[in-house]
C-alpha cells in the first residue's frame, strides 16, 4: 500500500500527543524528514519534520518524554508491517546510543505479535510497541540507560550542591555579587583580593575577602582562577546596569530586598540556580510555605537525602531524624545560608536569634523557614 508507513507514523504521532508513553505526558515530538513522509498525503499531519541523525542512524520518531525521574529522550522505529521486524530490531538498537529508550513500532495487535520478534527485542534492550484496535499499547518495555539518567541527576545535584550548602561563609549576597563585579570590571588576574581591599570596604580581612571569591566561585560566578565566568560576567553587566558602585557602602543592617530591590533580584537569580536553595524551597512549597527547621530538614530528606543530609546536619555522616538538636545542625546553613535567601526575598523569615552563635544555644524547634507569601502556593 502507498504511503503505509506513513500512514503509521501520523496515528502513531497522534496517539503518542494524546496519550503519552509508559503513562508519561510526551513534550515534544519530531518527524524524521524521509522524502517517503514529505511527499505522502500526510506530510502536513507529520510535521513538524527534520531530519533525525543521531550517530548516523535516523529513527523515524524522536520525542521527549516527562518521567517522574526526569526528561527522558525515545527513539521509535516504525515499519508498516511486522514481516520488517528483523531490520527493525537492528535499527531500533542502533538508536539506544543516542536516546534514552528505543522502540520498534509495529502495526499489529499484541496478541499477533511472535514470541521470536519478542525474545530477540528484549535481548537487545528495545521495546515494542504494537496497535491493538485503534489504540498503541506497550507490549515490551525498553530496558533502561546507562547510566540511570535519574543517578547521573542525583550525582550532578551532589556535586553542585554540597559546596553551596556546606562552603558559604558570609552572610549577605552582595559580597559574592561584588567580587564577581570587580572580577569582570576591574581587576587584573591575581589581584582580586588586592581589588576587594580597594574598593569593597565591607570586608576588613583578606580572609573574608578570600571567602567572598570562593563564595563566588561556589555560586558559579568565578572558575577556578577566580575570573569571571559567563554567569559572572552577566551578573557584573546587570549589576552595572542597575548603577552598583563597589566604592558606596551599602546599609547591611536593613534588609536587600528592601532597600536595593533590583540587587536582590539579581541574588535571587544567583542563589536560586543552586541546588540546595532549590531543595528549600520545593520542599517549603510543597509543606504549605512554611516550616521549623527540623521540619524541613526531614522532609527535604525525604525527597533528597545526600543533599539534604549535607545541607543540614554539623556530620553529614549522620542520620535526618525529627528531634534534631542545635549540636546535630550545620550552623552555616541556619545562620549564613539563611541570612542570604532572606536579604535576596527568597525568604521571609531572618536566621533565628540563636543561630549562628554556641550550637548548643541554637534552638531549631524555634527556626521557623517560611517562603514570602506570594510563593508560597
Amino acid at each position: 500500500m502507498p504511503h503505509a508507513e506513513a500512514r503509521v507514523v501520523r496515528e502513531l504521532k497522534h496517539h503518542l500527543l494524546t496519550h503519552g508513553l509508559r503513562k508519561s505526558r510526551v513534550l515534544h515530538l519530531l518527524v524524521d524528514a524521509h522524502p517517503s513522509y514529505v511527499r505522502s498525503p500526510f506530510a502536513r499531519d507529520l510535521e513538524p519534520m527534520t531530519r533525525l541523525t543521531l550517530e548516523g542512524t535516523r529513527p523515524d520518531i524522536l520525542c521527549s518524554v516527562a518521567r517522574p525521574e526526569g526528561v527522558l529522550v525515545t527513539g521509535i522505529e516504525v515499519k508498516a508491517s511486522e514481516r520488517d521486524w528483523v531490520q527493525g530490531l537492528g535499527q531500533a538498537h542502533s538508536y539506544r546510543a543516542g536516546v534514552h529508550h528505543a522502540y520498534l513500532a509495529l502495526p499489529a495487535s499484541a496478541a499477533d505479535l511472535r514470541a521470536p520478534t519478542l525474545n530477540q527485542a528484549r535481548s537487545i534492550g528495545v521495546g515494542i510497541l504494537a496497535r491493538d484496535a485503534k489504540h498503541w499499547v506497550e507490549v515490551l518495555p525498553p530496558a533502561d540507560p546507562t547510566p540511570l539518567p535519574r543517578a547521573v541527576s542525583q550525582a550532578s545535584s551532589l556535586l553542585e550542591g554540597v559546596p553551596a550548602a556546606r562552603s558559604l561563609q558570609l552572610n549577605h549576597p552582595l559580597n559574592y555579587l561584588a567580587a564577581a563585579f570587580l572580577a569582570d570590571r576591574g581587576a587584573p588576574a591575581g589581584e582580586l583580593i588586592k581589588s576587594l581591599a580597594a574598593h569593597w570596604k565591607d570586608l576588613g580581612s583578606d580572609s573574608s575577602r578570600r571567602h567572598a571569591a570562593t563564595g563566588a566561585n561556589t555560586l558559579g560566578l568565578l572558575d577556578l582562577d577566580w575570573k569571571p565566568t559567563l554567569e559572572g560576567r552577566t551578573v557584573a553587566d546587570l549589576l552595572a546596569a542597575l548603577q552598583f558602585d563597589p566604592d558606596t557602602r551599602y546599609d547591611k543592617r536593613k534588609r536587600l530586598l528592601d532597600v536595593h530591590a533590583a540587587f536582590a533580584a539579581v541574588a535571587r537569580f544567583v542563589l536560586i540556580r543552586q541546588p540546595a536553595v532549590r531543595l528549600i524551597h520545593r520542599t517549603l512549597a510543597d509543606h504549605g510555605g512554611s516550616l521549623t527547621l527540623p521540619e524541613l530538614a526531614v522532609a527535604a530528606g525525604h525527597d533528597d537525602p545526600a543533599l539534604a543530609t549535607a545541607l543540614f546536619l554539623a556530620d553529614p555522616s549522620g542520620t535526618l531524624k525529627p528531634g534534631l538538636r542545635g549540636p546535630d545542625i550545620n550552623p552555616s546553613t541556619v545562620f549564613k545560608l539563611k541570612q542570604n535567601l532572606w536579604h535576596a526575598g527568597l525568604l521571609d523569615t531572618k536566621a533565628h536569634g540563636t543561630a549562628g552563635k554556641d550550637a548548643r544555644a541554637y534552638r531549631p524547634a524555634e527556626d521557623v523557614w517560611a517562603l514570602p507569601r506570594d510563593k508560597a502556593s
